[in-house]
């Protein structure tokens, strides 16, 4: 749109269109937004002869976004977040008729047990929400801030202005290896611990961690002798070698049960540690996004047991799942 008719745009027009695209088709926008369908087809086609672009298009599953559509949605969504939270009006979104894909980049150790319980709810309740999750890069930050990535799920928090960040889980570690180890004998005792041999992420990842350094604080380096990119490749080697590797707890037990694998508790107490999700601050506001994170902290406390978990925040669970 021009600088000229901006002057022309009226705030409904907006909101018509979010709720046209969110919907697919008219009659429940109008049904959303509280209006009859005429008024709504007329709000559109007046959005349509601003933006000089049809917008909508017919087809096989109700109305389809053009390419125009596609590249305003973000921006209008956004748009309408900062104005809501200006007035404190806190949208809650139509699961049934929502439509978006989020890019998310979730660690391996959580994508298996976070992203399950999260399908099944979309499944169930908003089939026109989808996933494109993928591990988190080294430079995640620099994802978020360009808006390429939704949220991101990793061991380690940025600091800065246009990140919101926020513990997701605590990290328990334990070691992992094969049943019957011939070098391990329980309980561990800390030289065990610096023998062992061991199969791990590569460097650029593992600095991410505070595995090593946690380690150092009691005496202990460990013989990473085998580097791999990403946490399933390590699995089977330790189940069929003599290396073993150090997981969270939670995801220890998920795989332990798919592989012949044995939890060992390591001898000292290490610092808490925890994952953290991470966003950019102007998807603060946005209902679509904020029910996202709500569920997905919401799954996070009953798979880990979290002690953050809180009357408010379990009743947005329970509100996300009935919609």
């Amino acid at each position: 749109m021009s600088a000229v008719n901006l002057r022309d745009l009226d705030l409904k027009l907006l909101v018509a269109f979010e709720a046209i695209y969110t919907a697919g088709n008219i009659t429940r926008a109008a049904e959303r937004l509280a209006l009859s369908q005429p008024a709504v087809s007329n709000l559109l086609a007046r959005l349509r002869e601003l933006t000089g672009d049809p917008l909508f298009a017919r087809g096989p599953r109700g109305l389809q976004p053009t390419v125009k559509a596609q590249a305003m949605i973000d921006p209008v969504r956004e748009a309408l977040g900062i104005i809501g939270r200006q007035f404190g009006h806190a949208e809650e979104i139509d699961l049934a008729s929502y439509r978006r894909t989020f890019h998310t980049q979730i660690l391996d150790t959580l994508e298996a047990l976070l992203l399950p319980p999260l399908i099944k709810l979309i499944a169930e309740r908003a089939p026109g929400i989808s996933i494109e999750n993928r591990r988190p890069r080294v430079d995640y930050d620099q994802d978020i801030v360009s808006g390429t990535v939704d949220l991101v799920c990793y061991a380690s928090n940025v600091v800065s202005p246009e990140i919101s960040a926020v513990p997701i889980c605590p990290v328990d570690l334990v070691m992992v290896a094969r049943r019957n180890h011939p070098g391990i004998r329980v309980p561990l005792d800390a030289q065990t611990v610096r023998d062992l041999l061991y199969v791990g992420l590569v460097s650029e990842f593992r600095r991410n961690t505070q595995i090593d350094r946690e380690l150092l604080v009691h005496d202990i380096k460990r013989r990473v002798v085998l580097s791999l990119g990403q946490i399933w490749s390590v699995l089977p080697i330790v189940e069929q070698s003599d290396l073993v590797t150090m997981l969270p707890r939670g995801f220890a037990l998920y795989v332990a049960r798919k592989f012949d694998l044995v939890i060992h508790e390591l001898p000292m107490a290490l610092a808490e540690q925890h994952l953290y999700m991470m966003w950019h601050v102007k998807m603060d506001g946005d209902p679509g996004h904020r029910w996202l994170r709500e569920t997905l902290r919401a799954i996070a406390r009953e798979r880990f047991g979290s002690k953050e978990q809180g009357a408010g925040d379990a009743a947005a669970f329970a509100r996300a799942a009935a919609q």
